[in-house]
């Protein structure tokens, strides 16, 4: 079925929020003149199977919102502003799209209802009061009639009642307007049983092959637009000229690897000029390195910085920034001495570790990554720790750094994208992600939320269950794709933090390997890793900005220690860009012909 044509109501559940109006905070504008300038983020998008562009506010609420083109639509119309039909009198900025109208109201700016949806099933059907479907009819007595619109909600002959009862009721398409009867669709010119409602029309479409799309929901954004705004500028692609401000410069985007820095001169296979000439050579100026407190701290107190002077030394000297994660407790300061995170009595110990880390390495470190993937067992001593013992550690240790570098920013850990929740094995990323904003002191000790999203052997533009991969396996959650960065993304915006911006810390697509568990990775080819590693920086460029300011590709060399040791396809091995012998795979050529 064409995409554009319908929405289905599964999908506008999402949209029930937006439509339901907050209390006002000051007086809407009562003429053109006096509606306010628009309010950040600046930011612009064009869709070309349009020629419109979504901008500002209206494009981070399209961006929000699940499944957007087949609730909203793609635009039609650049931003203008016009006269409400729902508040007769008072003046909105105003975007067009296939399937709604957003409204943008000043009154609400910095609350979630800045951006909101018009009721359009009333409004299109004003003038037709007289048709006989729209006549009131007589009570049946049979519990289907609406007492104050004087219409029945029937099964027969289409179950719209089922529909309306199952997808979200009164809050979702409000009361019937209509009896059912049978219409002319505007999009097709075929003719479907429909209903009209408050907030929509329904429609059946009982030979779609798919059932999920039997009952759908028609475009009402075009069909109000062809009634009342035939030829208007607004509506001619390139006839008027939004904003179009560009996304944020290459410079303030976080490019980088993750890369192994360790082993120069105690390994035969280590070049570290080597691989921060890669790094740069690719337009990419960015490191992340893992770093083991356990491998520099030892129970007496003493520190021991070793190599990591030379690494960050050497980072510094050449002018690539670095994000160091740091993870592995020593066992002296662990519960069960398996080098998770830290007991409680320990989290001075760690914080105090950190600063002075951060004294040591101000000016020349410019990121911390507090933990990696908090939410598994494996990576915490067997057993994940609810989030509120990882934000008490995280704050310590926040503090801690800012007291001695305030310039270094604090990543937050970034849990792996999962959706299992047995604290054995591993919790939700969203679950884990959920209870850490939930936290009031999230904000004030975090600068970048990060984020660790799957891949599998998924395109990144799939996403289960709408658009899922192809396949075979790994299809069947949001944990396979990474566009779980959106429901993170929406989480953070319920969660009152979508001004903060976000770091994916860990992403890629494995090629062939002997590992189990990874069998994904033996469906993509080498040119494959390349496409889907590109498409994933264009679309945090684009799709994602300006909320996505950072990316670390996971990963650039482990194949050459990989390679040293008799196994170049260990798992590790294969997501690298670079082979075992240091010459480049497609990916690595690509990603530094990538317009950046």
């Amino acid at each position: 079925m064409p995409a554009r044509k319908y929405c289905s109501l599964l999908l506008l559940i999402v949209l029930a929020g937006a439509l339901l109006l907050p209390l006002r905070t000051q007086a809407a504008a009562r003429s053109p003149e006096e509606v306010p300038p628009t309010q950040p983020p600046f930011r612009a998008r064009l869709f070309p199977e349009t020629g419109h562009t979504a901008v500002n506010s209206f494009l981070s609420f399209w961006e929000r919102t699940p499944n957007a083109l087949f609730v909203l639509g793609y635009p039609i119309s650049a931003p203008f502003i016009e006269e409400s039909f729902t508040n007769p009198g008072e003046y909105y900025r105003v975007q067009y799209f296939e399937r709604a109208i957003l409204e943008e109201h000043p009154e609400n700016y910095g609350t979630p209802y800045y951006i909101l949806g018009r009721l359009l099933g009333t409004e299109i059907v004003k003038g037709r009061e007289s048709e006989a479907p729209f006549q009131p009819v007589p009570d049946p007595r049979d519990g289907t009639w609406d007492e104050f619109t004087r219409h029945t909600l029937r099964n027969s002959p289409a179950p719209f009642r089922s529909f309306w009862l199952n997808n979200g009721g009164l809050a979702v398409f409000g009361r019937p307007l209509s009896e059912q009867f049978q219409e002319v669709n505007q999009a097709d010119g075929n003719v479907y049983w429909v209903q009209y409602f408050e907030r929509q029309r329904m429609e059946w479409h009982p030979d779609e092959p798919d059932p999920r799309y039997r009952i759908l929901l028609g475009l009402l954004g075009n069909e109000y637009r062809d009634a009342h705004h035939q030829g208007a500028p607004a509506f001619i692609p390139g006839a008027t000229a939004p904003d179009q401000p560009q996304p944020p410069p290459a410079s303030d985007f976080a490019y980088g690897y993750n890369v192994i820095l360790y082993g120069q001169g105690s390994t035969s296979w280590q070049d570290r000029p080597r691989v921060l000439r890669l790094v740069k050579e690719s337009g990419f100026g960015w490191v992340r390195q893992q770093v083991r407190w356990m491998d520099l701290h030892d129970r007496s107190g003493a520190i021991y910085w070793g190599e990591l002077d030379t690494i960050v030394e050497d980072c510094h000297r050449e002018g690539v920034k670095v994000l160091l994660s740091v993870v592995a407790a020593p066992s002296w300061a662990t519960p069960n001495g398996r080098n998770g995170l830290p007991s409680r009595e320990h989290f001075g110990t760690f914080a105090s570790f950190m600063g002075e880390m951060a004294k040591r390495y101000r000016g020349k470190v410019q990121a911390y990554e507090i933990w990696n993937e908090q939410n598994l067992a494996v990576e915490n001593g067997g057993r994940v720790p609810n989030a509120s013992f990882y934000m008490d550690m995280l704050v310590q240790a926040s503090q801690a750094i800012k007291a001695n570098d305030p310039a270094a920013l604090i990543v937050s850990g970034a849990p792996s994208s999962t959706e299992t929740n047995a604290p054995t094995i591993a919790v939700s990323d969203l679950v884990f992600l959920q209870q850490m904003f939930a936290d009031s002191r999230f904000r004030a000790n975090v600068d970048i939320v990060g984020v660790h999203p799957g891949g599998a052997a998924n395109p990144p533009d799939t996403f289960w269950p709408d658009n899922p991969g192809p396949g075979p396996g790994w299809t069947n959650s949001r944990e396979f794709y990474f566009r779980r960065v959106e429901d993170v993304r929406a989480l953070m915006v319920r969660s009152g933090l979508g001004d903060m911006p976000m770091w994916v810390t860990e992403f890629g697509w494995a090629t062939r390997n002997n590992t189990p568990g990874y069998g994904f990775g033996n469906q993509i080819s080498f040119e494959k890793q390349a496409q889907y590693i590109v498409r994933a920086y264009e679309m945090a460029r684009t799709n994602y900005s300006p909320w996505m300011t950072g990316m670390f590709l996971w990963q650039l060399n482990f194949a050459v220690p990989w390679r040293a040791q008799g196994n170049e396809l260990h798992e590790q091995a294969s997501y690298g860009v670079i082979n075992g012998d240091w010459s480049p795979r497609p990916a690595y050529l690509a990603l530094k012909a990538m317009p950046k």
